[in-house]
């Protein structure tokens, strides 16, 4: 009897000690979506770094609708922090984005793009194939007041096999 839960205890130890060998951990991934990490409408990249856990990203896109002496583009730059290593994920994000885009009809300065910091909580699902879904939702701080912010995404998540 003894014997034999020795032998059940280190087939789990084993096995599990070759799962997280095996275990594969986020290294880039490219994603196309709406919202302000993408700049609007948009492409944002995002670099890994400790392990998957944190990550850095860049979005460019471009507003819909007519402004007339400034470019539609827009961009912004994150930082964040992933909770979970598994498919489902859930994140914190602090960044750097578009907030507003107002007119203040003076003659001159007819579009104002405003720029300011956010934060947002969301959900990232990046399957084992490497599609990757994301969705999240957070606040912006504009000059003059607090402005509700929202992404959705579909991209692309390359993996390498993590070695410890």
């Amino acid at each position: 009897m003894r014997r034999s839960t020795a032998i059940i205890l280190a087939l789990i130890a084993a096995l599990t000690r070759a799962a997280v060998s095996q275990q594969h951990v986020p290294i880039l991934s490219l994603a196309a979506g709406a919202g302000n990490a993408f700049g609007g409408i948009g492409l944002r990249g995002e670099v890994f770094v400790a392990r998957g856990r944190i990550s850095v990203l860049a979005g460019a896109g471009i507003l819909p609708g007519r402004y007339y002496l400034r470019s539609p583009h827009a961009g912004a730059a994150s930082l964040r922090y992933y909770v979970g290593r598994q498919q489902h994920r859930l994140y914190m994000d602090a960044s750097w984005s578009l907030l507003q885009v107002y007119d203040l009809l003076l003659l001159g300065v007819p579009t104002v793009f405003e720029y300011g910091p956010r934060f947002s909580l969301g959900y990232s699902f990046m399957s084992r194939t490497g599609l990757t879904l994301t969705v999240g939702t957070g606040l912006g701080r504009a000059t003059h007041d607090t402005v509700p912010i929202a992404q959705l995404g579909i991209g692309w998540t390359w993996r390498r096999r993590l070695t410890s």
